[in-house]
């Protein structure tokens, strides 16, 4: 008998376990209630109910996980509630009025799925669930896809990476001010829980089993049966991820959605100060752009596809004349042109060319890196002040930074017909130094006539990590290394009368932390020790030829779109006052995620 009861306890205990708070159709209402997780944890969620329509009838919900707080939520109200959609906003665990701590994403495939679970579970429900993440709430969409829940109909990701590792920790470098700023500004109601995040990430420099947990891989990209779409900003700090992400949906998914996922790359992403750079139609481009991928991907409008692509993105160029001229105009095409792969090889006498080192020409350059005294970034793929971060961002001009002595510059000549970019960029260094471990750094920049040189992208690689290990392995004193560096993705077009600069150093402070050149590692008591001056050389010969390989494309690869005209096409409703009208409702977007907060 007393078997019998335990079995019909544990069934009672397991109903209670899944019980669900029931919340009724509130037309034109918003509505705070706590869900309950697996392990117990209540998240607060927030549910905005279309206005005026049938509470008898079942609607489809978009959902909006953030640890940024949800009074700002109206932005999805303004875009897609209108159509018949609920919108429902969840605080992630540990952050604003949820209870738990917050775990950097380690819980979120748990938790987006109990929320989803919940969704469908409601009366008011049709038992489809659309999620939309921008930032940390797009890095904790994409682990929805890990529990490959039923429910799941779409995606829309906006500058997120798929892989967090290789953000923070490029090569080893570690983007410190980004991070820890980043994590000091989100509201989590245990202030502790802050510096244990940050100690966690101390203890995890290497590419260790904590961030590949939360990495997509092909079983997770398999699990997609849905449509996707993407927004990415070539000078977003995310813009390498987001394409990732892209292409693991377009290419890895289940077959019957393949080659269906979209992507929007504006020139900017989370720099809105970069926005001056690009003064032809970015910003309205992109919110039009932006807006019918998604209402296409959530199935609000069906429309006939005219020039609006997979793919579509702004061909920037420079903000002068000459730019204007050859770049600064969008494309769209059904998929990333492919480049013809063309090596810029460094010479000793400061030049860049098509022509690799001789004999004849010298072997290497040295020059002295202080860690007391790092190179100042000036620009590049930043979290700005504007946004909540502490960074400029965009295409700064590098002239102050490129004076130094400790800075190696090498320039091709001026071009004499234009120069078009698109796709991923590469540097290949040969090194060495007399320290055991540094940096090395390498900057593309465009050089104007007026002597301005502006940042493309930029990249680094510290030394200890340059295996990718989970152990440092350092430096020998006088031993050549060969080093490889991912420079990220542009498309952008060098226009006739400038010419390329690339710039090699061994810091960009605070874009990355400055290395003190001892070995010494993070989570060590010792850190960060004494600072050595270390004597770094580059070899530019024909044993060590380092490079730059660049993705040349012609202009018939990356034709020009009229994409607001296009746009209007499929989307009559999509006018000029309705750009206007919902560009303040993306901005608050933007502008939510990382709301300025004081420091703890």
């Amino acid at each position: 008998m007393s078997g019998f009861f335990s079995v019909v306890l544990l069934l009672v205990l397991a109903v209670v376990a899944v019980a669900v708070n029931k919340i009724p159709f509130q037309g034109g209402r918003k509505v705070e209630t706590m869900v309950s997780m697996r392990d117990g944890v209540e998240l607060h969620t927030m549910i905005i109910f279309p206005r005026g329509h049938d509470s008898s009838k079942k609607y489809p919900t978009i959902m909006d996980r953030s640890p940024y707080g949800y009074q700002d939520l109206e932005w999805i109200t303004d875009i897609f509630v209108p159509f018949g959609y609920i919108a429902i906003g969840q605080d992630m665990r540990g952050t604003e009025k949820s209870q738990g701590n917050f775990t950097m994403w380690q819980s979120d495939a748990a938790d987006s799925n109990d929320l989803g679970n919940w969704i469908v579970q409601q009366d008011w429900s049709d038992g489809r669930v659309m999620t939309f993440g921008a930032s940390a709430d797009g890095m904790g969409s994409f682990q929805t896809i890990k529990e490959n829940p039923s429910w799941l109909a779409a995606q829309y990701v906006a500058w997120a990476p798929a892989e967090m590792y290789q953000i923070l920790f490029p090569y080893g470098a570690y983007k410190q001010k980004t991070a820890e700023d980043w994590l000091l500004g989100v509201t989590m109601p245990n202030p502790d829980v802050v510096y244990d995040n940050i100690k966690t990430v101390h203890e995890n420099e290497a590419h260790t089993d904590f961030w590949k947990a939360v990495e997509l891989n092909d079983k997770d990209y398999s699990n997609i049966k849905f449509r996707s779409a993407f927004w990415g900003g070539w000078y977003d700090l995310f813009v390498l991820g987001t394409i990732q992400a892209y292409d693991g949906y377009n290419l890895k998914s289940d077959p019957s959605v393949q080659k269906t996922s979209v992507i929007t790359i504006d020139p900017v992403g989370h720099c809105l100060e970069g926005a001056e750079f690009f003064p032809q139609n970015a910003v309205e481009g992109r919110t039009g752009v932006a807006i019918v991928q998604a209402f296409e991907v959530f199935g609000i409008r069906p429309h006939t596809r005219n020039a609006i692509k997979n793919v579509t993105f702004y061909v920037m160029s420079s903000n002068d004349d000459a730019g204007k001229s050859v770049g600064q105009y969008w494309t769209s095409l059904e998929t990333f042109p492919t480049p013809k792969m063309i090596d810029y090889y460094l010479h000793p006498d400061g030049s860049a060319s098509l022509v690799p080192p001789t004999p004849s020409e010298s072997s290497s350059t040295s020059y002295k890196y202080d860690p007391a005294d790092p190179v100042p970034t000036l620009g590049g793929n930043n979290l700005p002040d504007s946004i909540g971060g502490t960074i400029p961002c965009g295409p700064l001009d590098q002239s102050p930074a490129d004076a130094r002595t400790d800075v190696l510059k090498f320039q091709t000549s001026v071009l004499k017909e234009e120069l078009a970019l698109t796709g991923p960029m590469f540097a290949t260094l040969y090194v060495s130094s007399d320290a055991i471990d540094t940096d090395f750094t390498v900057k593309i920049s465009d050089v104007y006539p007026t002597g301005e040189v502006r940042l493309l992208q930029d990249n680094a690689v510290r030394m200890r990590w340059r295996q990718d290990t989970q152990e440092p392995v350092y430096m020998k004193k006088g031993e050549v290394y060969q080093v490889e560096m991912n420079l990220w993705n542009t498309s952008y077009i060098v226009a006739p009368g400038h010419a390329l600069r690339i710039s090699v150093s061994s810091s960009n402070y605070p874009r990355f932390s400055v290395n003190p050149n001892n070995g010494i590692l993070f989570k060590d008591e010792a850190y960060p020790g004494a600072n050595i001056t270390a004597k770094n050389t580059l070899f530019h010969s024909l044993r060590y030829p380092s490079k730059v390989t660049l993705p040349v494309v012609t202009r018939l690869q990356i034709p020009e779109v009229h994409v607001i005209k296009e746009i209007q096409k499929s989307f009559p409703m999509v006018t000029d006052e309705f750009i206007k009208a919902k560009t303040p409702a993306v901005t608050r977007m933007l502008t939510r995620m990382h709301a300025p907060k004081p420091k703890l």
